[in-house]
């Protein structure tokens, strides 16, 4: 503490009475913004992803082709 002063039950009752009031403060603030933090963290790493110029290529679909039908002058009822 400071020199000169001595530890008295006053002061001490003053200090830790300062010290709730200021956790009373600030503890509302933190449980209203820690969302926000969050939600400002996961932007960011999705703002990376999409900045990031080195963006892995598409995946390609495997469609699959349609067989060439030769005519044969027989009726076809499914195809």
């Amino acid at each position: 503490m400071y020199p000169g002063r001595a530890f008295s039950l006053p002061t001490m009752i003053g200090r830790i009475n300062r010290t709730l009031n200021f956790a009373n403060q600030v503890i509302p603030l933190y449980m209203k913004a820690k969302p926000m933090i969050k939600n400002a963290q996961d932007a960011f790493k999705v703002a990376k992803e999409f900045m990031n110029k080195n963006q892995k290529q598409p995946i390609k679909q495997n469609i699959p082709q349609k067989e060439k039908i030769i005519p044969n002058n027989k009726p076809v009822f499914f195809q």
